[in-house]
Parts: structure tokens; C-alpha cells; sequence
């Protein structure tokens, strides 16, 4: 049943997100056409604070969500608590940063050396706020295991602001380019705001009939129950470390709009932000498109991991595991190696009017094309062994592990700009995403050996305790090792410590003569005492069943 839930949400997911990616290319291309590379640029500069304020705001709650209620689902008032609390969070939390999002376009635009794109700030600040309800309700249902609201969220998100966005960046062209990508960045929030009204709807038909027996007054009272600053901090708690993992990229995209194309331009390349559109517009879009895989069996993993991993299933989920790396690893190779061999028919075939009569421009984007090729590998890995890590209550690996790849891309850049030009940026991606594989891989390498052995040692049981009881690691390790001290204090004192599997005590040994049977000479034992488990009748009587 849990391997027809697994196949079945992923199946949603991606057939969702392969969807979303073809409409985000059928917008991409076009947009290009409509606005060209320095448009596309102007685009690229205010998504990175864009993408980083939504982190700020949401990121890491919708997982802390999925992975909370999958351990209580069956409990429907803990569950709506939950959620909840989630939701009036991100309310809350989304306003604030919008508000100063207004506040702070000009500046902003100003510190970017793009003076005029504050109005592109502007018309993408309330996207900020919709998206943080919407965060709220995709973890509620995905830890329901219901992945179907989420994926038609996504599809309707993409479809109107594909529809929206080339139709105001047709009709504002004729304006300028900065109102036609005003246009087009507009389209962003209305699209937000549909889904998050569209996923509004969908909770309160699901919930229906708990409304249908409560009057006004019972609600209200009810929503005043089930407010909890335990329970906020406890979302907050589990969504920090996946905060952080989740800004890393974002801050190094961030410094990216903010450093390479005044550093191409102090370096002399006039085309500066042409080549930063290319690097991050065509490109990085074609190497983010099979992520998309990636993504819907990371977000269908992680609660069936931490479910697995609450009710001490661990055989079980090592072997979904192994099977969903097995796929990735297939896929994300195939695809690889295809935008390795054909980059340019690639590059001309999507993007032909943004690269028409510009061979410079087209011999750049096919080399950073190969080269980034095999960063969808890298991708791919990292994204499903991050989730199984997080499901497992290692959150803060993934997170070290992507920020520590960040820093060595800053740095990579920095360095080789100048002497390799915009191609440092691709394999600083490269770079990055291979120290985080390498990171959180050979921890999930090391649980999985460990788990192989069928021996349960003090860190298994620590990981046992933790789970069945819903506290952490740390406090699971207090608790075991304060357990062990009471046994063996006791031992120690002379008393027998008895337990219902048996009982610890000390036995006293005699002294004696014995035979060394290698030379048949006697040899004196001394007297001793030495401490020994009797089991009781009750524990071996529950190993034959």
C-alpha cells in the first residue's frame, strides 16, 4: 500500500511539475522573443531577492508541515492544530516582508546599479505574501499524503501567469522593455494569488462538514483552542535548518545579481548583462527542467520517510530509498548526457529569435549548456537524499551541506571571473552541487551501513527513542544514557536491578585451581566479582512467539 502511495504521489507530482516546467518554457521562450537577453537580464536581477525573501518567509514550514502531520494524521484535531498555526504564522510573516519589500524597492534597484527596475519590486511584493499561504495549505495536504491539490495549484499557478504574463509583455513593448518585463513579473503575483485562493477552497470543501456542525460561535472558539506558541515553535524548530539549506543557493544567486555583471563590466565586457540573461535565463532554465522529477519524489518521499522512520519501519524505507535513488540516477544521467551532445539544436530550437543573428551570444550559451549538463545529476541526488535526511531528523545535514557548496562557488567565482569570464559561474554550480552531494551523501551512506548490521547499538536506540516519542536526538540521548547510569549505579552499589525483560546484578566467583590445557601446569584463580544479565521468564517466553 505505502509503495502504491509513493508511486502514485510522485506520479502526481511530476506529471504536475513536467507540466509546470513546459509552461515555464512555453513562457520562458516567448518572453525572450518579446523582451530579449538584456529583458531576460532585468528579469534574472530581481528574482534572486525575490527567491530569498520567499524563503525567509516560507521555506522549510511546508516540509516541517508534511512531516509533523504525517505522524499524526490519524489524530484530525492535532492535525487541524497544526496547521493552523502554520497558517496564521505565515500570515503574519508575509505581510511584514512585503510591506518592506515596498518600502525598500528603490534602494534596492539602486544597490543593484539598475536604478529603473524598481518597479518590477514593486508589482512582484505582494507575490511574497500569497505565496506563504500557500506554502501553508501544499504541507498540510502533502502530510495528508494528498499530493493532487497541490499539483493542480502548481499547474493553474503556471497557466495563468503564462497566459497573463506574454500577454502584458506583448501589449507593454511597445512601451519600452521595462514595462514589458513589469508586465511579465506582474503576472507572477496574479498567479500566486489564484492558487492561494484555489487551495482556500479546497480546505474549507475537504472541511465541510466539521463547519456544517459548528455554529459562528463554536468556530471561533475552536480556532481559539487550537492557537499554540508550543506548537508554532515546534514548526519553527523543524523548518529552521531547512531554512537555512533553502537560503543558501538564493544568497549565492543573490550575490550573483549583485556582483557578476559589475565585475564583467569592470573586467570590459560590454555585454555584461546580456551574458548574466544567458547564464541564468536559457541555461540554468534547461538544467532545472528535469529537477522537476527530482522534486516530486523528494516531497512524496519525506513524509513517507518520516512515517517510516516514526513507527520503526527501518527495512522498509532503505529499500524505497534505494529504489527512488536508482530512478533518479537513471533519469537525471540520460538527460545529461542529451544536453551534453546537442546543445546547440537544443538552444536554437527554444530559443531561436533570442539567439537569431547573435552567434557570439548562442557560442556562449552552448558551451555553459555542456558544461552545466551534469549538474542535473548532482541536482537530482541532492534534492531526493536532502529529503530522506530531513525525514530522518538530520535536517541540519543538508542544510551544512548546501551552504557549505555555496561558499565554495562565491569564492570559486571571485577568484576565476576574471581570467575564465561568465563560464566560472557554471562550474562554480557544479562545484557547489557536488560538495553538497558529497556531504549529505556520505551520511546517508554511513546511516545505511550502519543499518545493515542487524545489531542494535546505543545510536539506534537513541534514533528509535527519538522517533517513538517525538523529541530530539539529544534529549533521546539524555534520557538512554541516564537509563544506563541508574543500571549501572545500582549494579555497582551491590543491588539487583530488575527490569520486566530481567534483572542486572553482581556475582561473586570463588577462588580456585585450574590446568593450563597447554601445559598442564596448575594455575590459580583468584576470587572475583563480575556483573551479569539474568533474563526473565516473561522476556524469553516473548522470543519464541
Amino acid at each position: 500500500m505505502a509503495k502504491k502511495g509513493l508511486v502514485k504521489g510522485a506520479l502526481i507530482l511530476s506529471i504536475a511539475g513536467i507540466l509546470c516546467r513546459l509552461l515555464g518554457v512555453l513562457f520562458r521562450i516567448p518572453l525572450s522573443n518579446i523582451v530579449g537577453n538584456y529583458g531576460i537580464g532585468l528579469y534574472q536581477l530581481v528574482f534572486p531577492l525575490y527567491s530569498l525573501l520567499l524563503i525567509i518567509s516560507s521555506a522549510g514550514i511546508p516540509v516541517a508541515l508534511s512531516k509533523m502531520i504525517a505522524r499524526v494524521r490519524d489524530n484530525h484535531q492535532h492535525t487541524k492544530q497544526i496547521f493552523v498555526n502554520a497558517l496564521l504564522a505565515l500570515i503574519v510573516i508575509g505581510a511584514v516582508i512585503t510591506l518592506a519589500f515596498l518600502v525598500l524597492a528603490r534602494p534596492i534597484a539602486t544597490w543593484q546599479g539598475k536604478p529603473e527596475i524598481w518597479l518590477l519590486y514593486i508589482a512582484i511584493a505582494p507575490a511574497v505574501w500569497f505565496v506563504c499561504v500557500i506554502s501553508a495549505y501544499r504541507g498540510y495536504f502533502q502530510g495528508l499524503n494528498n499530493m493532487l491539490p497541490t499539483a493542480i495549484s502548481q499547474i493553474i499557478e503556471q497557466l495563468v501567469k503564462v497566459v497573463v504574463g506574454l500577454c502584458l509583455a506583448f501589449w507593454l513593448i511597445r512601451y519600452s522593455i521595462l514595462w514589458a518585463v513589469f508586465g511579465a513579473i506582474l503576472a507572477v503575483a496574479v498567479s500566486e494569488l489564484i492558487a492561494a485562493v484555489m487551495l482556500a477552497v479546497i480546505y474549507t470543501m475537504r472541511n465541510r462538514s466539521s463547519y456544517q456542525t459548528q455554529d459562528l460561535t463554536q468556530i471561533a472558539l475552536s480556532s481559539g483552542r487550537l492557537l499554540s506558541w508550543r506548537v508554532i515553535g515546534q514548526i519553527f524548530k523543524i523548518s529552521a535548518p531547512i531554512m537555512v539549506m533553502s537560503l543558501a543557493f538564493p544568497l549565492v544567486q543573490l550575490f550573483d545579481s549583485f556582483y557578476l555583471v559589475n565585475a564583467l563590466k569592470r573586467n570590459g565586457v560590454s555585454q555584461a548583462t546580456e551574458l548574466y540573461g544567458i547564464a541564468t535565463g536559457a541555461v540554468h532554465t534547461l538544467i532545472n527542467l528535469p529537477s522537476v522529477v527530482g522534486v516530486a519524489l523528494a516531497t512524496v518521499m519525506l513524509p513517507m520517510v518520516s512515517r517510516a522512520f516514526k513507527q520503526g519501519q527501518m527495512q522498509v524505507m532503505r529499500k524505497k530509498v534505494l529504489l527512488v535513488l536508482g530512478f533518479i540516477l537513471l533519469f537525471c544521467t540520460t538527460v545529461a548526457i542529451g544536453l551534453w551532445l546537442f546543445p546547440k539544436l537544443i538552444l536554437t530550437l527554444l530559443y531561436r529569435r533570442a539567439f537569431s543573428g547573435r552567434p557570439d551570444e548562442l557560442a556562449v550559451g552552448i558551451l555553459l549548456l555542456r558544461i552545466e549538463s551534469w549538474a542535473v545529476i548532482l541536482i537530482g541526488l541532492t534534492q531526493v537524499v536532502g529529503s530522506v535526511l530531513q525525514g530522518v531528523d538530520y535536517e541540519r545535514v543538508p542544510m551544512w551541506a548546501l551552504v557549505g557548496g555555496g561558499i565554495v562557488k562565491i569564492i570559486f567565482e571571485i577568484i576565476t571571473l576574471k581570467p575564465l569570464g561568465i563560464m566560472a559561474v557554471s562550474i562554480a554550480n557544479l562545484l557547489c552541487y557536488g560538495i553538497a552531494l558529497l556531504i549529505s551523501g556520505s551520511v546517508l551512506i554511513k546511516l545505511f551501513v550502519k543499518g545493515n548490521n542487524n545489531d542494535m547499538r546505543k545510536s539506534d536506540l537513541i534514533m528509535e527513542f527519538s522517533a517513538e516519542f517525538g523529541t530530539t536526538k539529544k534529549n533521546a540521548k539524555e534520557m538512554v544514557t541516564w537509563l544506563e547510569n541508574q543500571i549501572v549505579d545500582g549494579v555497582k552499589s551491590g543491588d539487583e536491578v530488575v527490569l520486566d525483560i530481567g534483572k542486572f546484578q553482581m556475582k561473586k566467583t570463588a577462588a580456585r585451581q585450574c590446568r593450563n590445557p597447554m601445559t598442564g601446569e596448575k594455575i590459580k584463580i583468584k576470587a572475583k566479582t563480575k556483573p551479569i544479565f539474568k533474563a526473565s521468564k516473561k522476556f524469553k517466553d516473548s522470543l519464541e512467539k
